[in-house]
């Protein structure tokens, strides 16, 4: 009998053949959100040798495992091979996305960010449900040459610069970035993303390129991970430099990753409810309710470095506190829209950057989602002031909590909530955490240039 996989490997080598691809590059993310690559010829797939076999490769290079016992196995996934929108004549590329297994081949690697994002959807499929859309929104600098300091205070230079904070929707000629958009977009397009639209977002030189949802965690997942690669490479060819950093300067806009998410049931969108005020249903409230509980410890995943945290301050669009409301850009769920023009129940989580692992990150995100399903979380009170403007003691009285304000903090967050620990599985969280831990002690030590100028005559 011939298994699904098998048609799609069949599928797969026909498009090799008619596209006539020379290399196919495997890709795999790293528990940190980097595109681990190596390329193969077309022919060791089409001989039907890499797609059974795979690839075994040293873990322990990546972090995955052990010096003493490193050797795993990358199987390619049918399902995501992609013809590459460069290379070209001989050297026609293509892409496929490997999973990681045991060097034994008999069971899925439980460090790869992959198979914990297929954990997390089997669970949602075991309440019934049929998938969940996600649409994460990737905030990015564009920067000519290379991305320094100076680079970014310029804002563009010359009289058509922008000033930080004043970029959205910028138009020509003050945006310089419309070219770019317009190839990188259609890059995106010939790899098979819906675009919503494009723009350039708020800060001086910062732009963003909206596709819709995506069905599935680990689809989700993938998608965003191609949008990072073809952004920097899209720009290479523009001169450019992408950076997707949370915090590139005090002064202008940070780079989110805003996540909208709806969950479809057998009837569609069990998060819709047309009687509600807000167009919520209660299954919805209590997903909401469920990120809200566990969110100071998903920022250990969403908002995973050092940098993260100079993002989460007020006056810059980015949530401070644990909290949600309708229309509300202060809140950390935002429900978009109007009563009279509601959107299937979706919702937007808004404390997420884009350093973050997507794989990880939407794991702990629908995680914490399931988990207020499944005990009947009920969130808060929705907000439609600015909690900013509150007193502490207003906040305490409504319950307000504040996300972690330092790496740090989002590791004893995560430290003390095992309900995150189990979602991600115990393996990646001890590594995750050693290396955070890490990275938090390092800059807590580091003496920084503004530090030297403040205190070097004291």
């Amino acid at each position: 009998m011939t298994s699904d996989r098998d048609l799609s490997i069949e599928k797969g080598n026909t498009i090799l053949k008619k596209e006539k691809i020379t290399w196919v590059q495997c890709h795999f993310t790293d528990l940190y959100g980097k595109i681990r690559s190596f390329t193969v010829p077309a022919s060791d797939l089409l001989n039907g040798k890499l797609w059974k076999d795979g690839m075994t490769f040293d873990g322990s290079s990546i972090g995955f495992a052990r010096t003493e016992n490193s050797d795993l196995r990358a199987v390619p996934d049918p399902e995501t091979l992609l013809v590459l929108p460069y290379g070209e004549g001989v050297q026609r590329l293509a892409r496929v996305i490997t999973d990681t297994w045991s060097s034994d081949g008999f069971a899925p690697f439980p460090m790869d960010p992959r198979n914990a994002a297929k954990k997390c959807m089997e669970q949602l499929e075991g309440l019934g449900y049929r998938t969940i859309h996600m649409q994460p929104e990737l905030e990015f600098y564009l920067l000519r040459g290379s991305v320094t300091a100076d680079n970014v205070a310029s804002g563009g230079g010359g009289i058509y610069s922008i000033p930080p904070k004043k970029g959205y929707f910028a138009s020509v000629p003050w945006d310089d970035s419309d070219p770019f958009r317009n190839e990188f977009t259609r890059n995106l397009i010939d790899a098979g993303l819906d675009i919503k639209f494009h723009h350039h977002e708020g800060g001086a030189r910062q732009v963003e390129v909206e596709f819709k949802h995506v069905p599935g965690i680990v689809g989700c997942a993938d998608h965003s991970m191609l949008y990072k690669l073809l952004a920097r490479l899209t720009a290479r060819e523009f001169g450019y430099a992408v950076s997707f950093i949370p915090k590139i300067s005090g002064e202008d806009s940070g780079n989110g990753m805003h996540v909208h998410m709806w969950i479809e049931g057998k009837n569609g969108s069990v998060f819709a409810d047309p009687d509600d005020e807000m167009g919520l249903s209660q299954t919805a409230r209590y997903f909401i309710g469920g990120v809200i509980e566990h969110a100071r410890g998903t920022c250990l995943f969403t908002n995973p470095t050092v940098n993260s945290y100079k993002r989460l301050l007020p006056g810059f669009e980015a949530p401070v506190y644990a909290m949600w409301g309708q229309r509300n850009r202060t809140a950390m769920i935002r429900v978009p829209g109007s009563p009279g023009s509601r959107r299937v129940g979706d919702f937007e989580i808004r404390h997420s950057d884009t350093s973050c692992n997507p794989y990880l990150a939407f794991t702990v995100l629908v995680g914490s989602g399931i988990d207020g399903i499944k005990r009947k979380i009920e969130p808060p009170e929705p907000m439609s002031t600015d909690p900013n403007r509150m007193t502490r003691k207003e906040r305490e009285e409504l319950g307000i909590v504040q996300l972690p304000s330092s790496l740090g903090e989002a590791i004893e967050a995560a430290v003390d909530d095992e309900f995150i620990q189990r979602t991600v599985g115990r393996d990646i969280f001890n590594a995750y955490l050693e290396n955070r831990s890490g990275e938090a002690m390092e800059f807590g030590s580091a003496v920084t240039d503004w530090e030297l100028r403040r205190y070097l005559s004291l």
